[in-house]
């Protein structure tokens, strides 16, 4: 069997209200990521998981099988792997049990149906758990700095003080895809579990919208 895609898409936030919905060049910013997978060929089912009944109309209305998600589980607490543990036992209470699924978040609109196929391509190529896609640190967080006690201090201490090409690459997930095999995920209760393959998404493929600005940089890429 195909996997499952789970895309999680709660109503509320509190940063940019109502940013699932949100027009980006005229479509609501939820149906990037169904398209994404609908396109991809790689699912057996997309599921959108939502409380909200104007995302889940949404999510109808571009193909996607909308489930009402559980008010705990749309919190500003309520964590994706908690909603993926819950959206794979409602499919399984019905029949379906999935070996394995994909994460899509819907504040990815620049990822693709390329994206996804090429993700899926390293997962079912290679003996792993989970491929997530990250990208490269723009500034090495190694040199990050704090302020204590009213100074500024390397935080890492002044051994890593030194010019970036002497650091080492540092990576760090960009949010538009996980895949996992279900069994380590329900075992190890995380994607940042044993195994896990990189997928190196090109960084301007790599917009996460948290705040209206960032909808607005997405807009303009499109453009391009």
């Amino acid at each position: 069997m195909k996997p499952l895609c789970i895309i999680p898409a709660r109503g509320g936030s509190k940063r940019f209200p109502r940013k699932n919905v949100a027009l980006l060049a005229g479509k609501p910013l939820i149906a990037y990521a169904i398209d994404a997978a609908r396109e991809s060929g790689v699912f057996d089912q997309v599921c959108v998981s939502s409380e909200d009944e104007e995302i889940l109309k949404i999510a109808s209305e571009f193909g996607a099988d909308a489930r009402k998600r559980d008010s705990k589980l749309s919190s500003d607490t309520a964590q994706m792997k908690h909603v993926c543990a819950a959206v794979l036992e409602e499919y399984q209470k019905q029949g379906k049990d999935y070996d394995a699924f994909a994460l899509l978040p819907p504040t990815n609109p620049m990822r693709t149906a390329e994206d996804v196929k090429e993700a899926y391509n390293i997962f079912t190529s290679n003996e792993c758990n989970f491929v997530m896609s990250v990208i490269r640190h723009g500034d090495p967080p190694q040199r990050a700095v704090w302020v204590k006690n009213g100074f500024v201090e390397p935080y890492f201490g002044l051994k890593h003080m030194k010019p970036a090409q002497e650091l080492d690459d540092v990576f760090h997930d960009d949010g538009s895809i996980i895949f996992a095999k279900t069994v380590a995920f329900t075992e190890e209760g995380d994607f940042y579990g044993t195994k896990v393959l990189p997928y190196f998404i090109p960084r301007e493929r790599s917009v996460d919208i948290d705040y209206p600005e960032d909808l607005q940089l997405a807009e303009f890429l499109l453009s391009r």
